[in-house]
């Protein structure tokens, strides 16, 4: 049973990012360090949510070939040494102040060493691109450890082998900026370390624009959301593991009903939630990877969820699978094409799968452990795929809840 509790809805990068060409990368000068193979993929981040055109996009619809570009040039990078309360910077476009370093140009950043309240700063024009190479860099402090106030799009690219962690405190003082790593830009994490991120204050990684995750272990603990995105969040190829006092993984726009969309392919997620596990406010498109949530109010929650393939593995106090809005016409609907779900969801006036709108279920196996499986307002089809609802199989989705008005068509 859906209720109305807190139903932001959010949505994609208002900024499209183009195809970009990457032949010339073979012919890079010595020194070059290559953390992943190259993946020619084109990005459409402005996808309407509605009807079937999300959902048959594919990764090229949701990530750009620089988003795989894990490799720099080590010859020609600026260096920011931390130390302590401080830092040594050297190279183009940083500069320090105090405790503060700031970048102010396009290029990369080889960041290491460790360090208590030192802020690094991207300030830099609307169209740069800035890499951030953490490799064995670890920060505390009591702001963001890292914010992006100006640039195109900043790359937190994870050193090979390298470990890093990067944290706030419950005492920042800017509510702005409430994420661990803030930022106002589109930002990008690729590559092949790792990275421990703890959101103290209120988030652990915040993104006002796009949020796209292509490689790396993460572990992340949060008061708030785990992993905040303003316009879209984007994962393929990453490890993570994310414990939160609130969403673990959010896409949320209440500005523009077009935004707010969450993508997942070929990642690992574990997720503990104090709120939703993975919520978007617009559309939410998972193609496959392996996903369990363990605790949550709700496992997986959008305007539209489409789940076509992964091994999924839920568990949530209320609804398990969620689909609602409060925008007026939205088209509402849980469409499941594929995929190895298993549902669990707690006792009472709750729901597998709720629906404010039709319930699709055309391949896939489903394996539901409920008091009420099935809610939806609009109509059910079932047409591929199998259900077992309490360990009994099930050829047909009827309404559970008698508030559910919907009409049928069976398999």
């Amino acid at each position: 049973m859906a209720y109305p509790r807190k139903k932001y809805f959010k949505g994609f990068s208002k900024t499209g990012v183009s195809l970009l060409l990457l032949t010339s990368l073979a012919l890079a000068a010595c020194g070059q360090v290559s953390q992943s193979s190259m993946n020619p993929r084109s990005s459409v981040n402005n996808l309407s949510a509605t009807g079937d055109n999300v959902t048959q996009g594919l990764a090229t619809d949701y990530f750009s070939a620089s988003d795989y570009d894990a490799s720099y040039d080590v010859d020609t990078a600026s260096v920011i040494n931390l130390s302590g309360s401080t830092a040594t910077v050297s190279g183009e476009g940083v500069s320090l102040s105090d405790s503060v370093v700031t970048i102010s140009a396009s290029g990369t950043y080889i960041i290491s060493g460790t360090s208590e309240k030192v802020q690094i700063v991207v300030k830099a024009v609307a169209s740069d691109k800035v890499r951030l190479v953490l490799d064995g860099a670890h920060m505390t402090g009591d702001n963001a450890a890292i914010t992006v106030q100006g640039a195109d799009t900043v790359t937190i690219t994870l050193a090979e082998g390298s470990q890093n962690s990067i944290s706030d405190s419950s005492l920042n003082s800017n509510d702005e900026e409430d994420a661990a790593i803030f930022s106002k830009s589109n930002l990008v994490f690729n590559g092949t370390g790792s990275l421990s991120v703890q959101g103290q204050y209120q988030h652990a990684i915040e993104s006002k624009a796009a949020l796209r995750i292509t490689g790396g272990d993460y572990h992340i603990e949060s008061v708030g959301d785990g992993l905040k995105a303003t316009d879209a969040l984007n994962i393929t190829g990453a490890s993570l593991a994310i414990t939160a006092g609130e969403d673990a993984v959010q896409a949320d726009n209440d500005e523009d009903s077009t935004l707010g969309n969450l993508y997942i392919s070929d990642a690992h997620l574990s997720i503990s939630a104090g709120d939703d596990g993975i919520h978007a406010s617009n559309a939410t498109v998972i193609d496959s990877g392996n996903i369990q949530v363990t605790s949550s109010t709700e496992a997986i929650e959008g305007t539209s969820v489409t789940i076509n393939g992964g091994s999924l593995n839920l568990y949530a106090i209320d609804d398990g699978i969620n689909a609602s809005s409060d925008v007026t016409g939205a088209t509402i609907f849980i469409k499941i094409t594929g995929g190895d779900i298993k549902l669990e969801v707690g006792q009472g006036d709750t729901d597998a799968l709720d629906s404010n709108g039709d319930l699709i279920v055309s391949g896939g196996s489903l394996d539901i452990t409920a008091q009420f499986a099935f809610d939806f307002d609009g109509v059910a089809e079932y047409s591929g795929g199998s259900i077992v609802v309490n360990g009994k199989a099930v050829t047909d989705i009827t309404n559970s809840m008698m508030m559910g008005n919907g009409g049928r068509l069976g398999q």
